[in-house]
């Protein structure tokens, strides 16, 4: 049985709606969920860097053309290749945000899932959702996963952004 889900990067007007993903469940990483829609050939790629033992995204790239979908609250892009790439001045980050949409009651409602801190994303399953949130009402029927990315500006001390730079450095050269 396929799984339904949403998928979208903020700032490249790449977005899928209700894509079918037969090789992942509920339960598959993020990454995994990003590497099956890779491999539908959707004109999407993103890269990614070992960093402190676990992977980061560091860039995403879409090739918009007349038949992909406009994002709903986009104005109208003109066709061509976009990407976005994660400075080495650690000053922005990707960071993914995860919800559900289905129904309760036979009304349709969006539930964000939540987890402390941002885990890897080769480590959290799409499903997850932080007991100390609480969980998902009773009767909520899961119709879409929905899977959000945006590049964001941080603060970092000076000491920790010293760090990051040292790490990526490193990640480079290692490839």
């Amino acid at each position: 049985m396929a799984l339904q889900v949403s998928f979208r990067v903020v700032g490249i007007y790449c977005y899928f709606e209700n894509l079918q993903l037969t090789t992942v469940t509920k339960d598959s990483t993020v990454k995994q969920v990003m590497d099956a829609i890779v491999a539908q050939n959707l004109n999407f790629g993103y890269t990614s860097i070992p960093m402190g033992g676990k992977p980061i995204v560091t860039s995403m790239s879409y090739d918009y053309t007349n038949q992909s979908e406009k994002p709903f609250n986009a104005s109208d892009p003109t066709p061509g290749q976009r990407s976005l790439a994660m400075p080495m001045d650690a000053s922005q980050v990707w960071q993914y945000y995860r919800s559900v949409t289905g129904t309760i009651n036979g009304a349709v409602c969006e539930l964000k899932l939540f987890s402390q801190n941002q885990p890897s994303f080769a480590d959290l399953p799409l499903d997850y959702n932080d007991p100390f949130f609480g969980t998902l009402p009773a009767g909520f029927v899961v119709q879409t996963y929905n899977l959000t990315w945006r590049l964001v500006r941080i603060q970092m001390s000076p000491t920790k952004q010293a760090a990051y730079m040292a790490a990526h450095v490193e990640a480079l050269r290692a490839q």
